[in-house]
Formats: structure tokens, C-alpha cells, sequence
């Protein structure tokens, strides 16, 4: 399933910005998630997130945003792999 996502928030930035359009597809049609790979998941505290693979080790990633101040595996651990949403193919550059 391919998924369209509005990013909120600047926890990736610069490498994606408030209001850009990426597009998405389920990690489970074909497409591995590995380190570097930008992911989707549900935080139940703060909702979907979206960050950067930065290690997988057994079953658990540890996910990161580029900015200092993002809430990620820092804050909150590793999340299980089968807790990945969706995995970030491109962005959609503004027109």
C-alpha cells in the first residue's frame, strides 16, 4: 500500500522541511527497512512519527530525527520492528 504523508514538525530538517508532501509504501510488499531508511510509526504518546533508521539490532530499531531537540529513540528507546508503518520512498519537491 503506497501512503501519502505531510510532514509536521522539523525534527528531519533540512533534509525534509514543514509542509513537504513524501510518499510512502508498507515494508512489508518487498522493501526491507535498514539503517538510513526513513520510516513511519505510531508513538502513543505523541502519534505518527517520522524518523531515521539509525540501527536495528534483533527485532528493535532505534530511530532518530536530525535535529537535536527531536524526540526519538533518545527519549523514548527502541521501537519493534513490526511497529514500522511505512518506509519514506521520495519526497514530492515544492512547485
Amino acid at each position: 500500500m503506497i501512503k501519502l504523508f505531510r510532514i509536521v514538525g522539523d525534527s528531519l530538517y533540512p533534509l525534509y522541511k514543514e509542509g513537504e508532501l513524501v510518499i510512502a509504501i508498507r515494508p512489508k510488499y518487498g522493501l526491507h527497512v535498514k539503517p538510513q531508511d526513513i520510516v513511519t510509526f505510531t508513538c502513543k504518546s505523541v502519534g505518527v512519527m517520522i524518523k531515521r533508521v539509525r540501527s536495528i539490532e534483533n527485532t528493535q530499531v532505534f530511530v532518530e530525527g536530525t535535529s537535536p531537540n527531536s524526540v526519538d529513540s533518545r527519549v523514548f528507546g527502541t521501537i519493534p520492528l513490526n511497529e514500522i508503518s511505512y518506509k519514506i520512498l521520495f519526497r514530492i519537491p515544492f512547485l
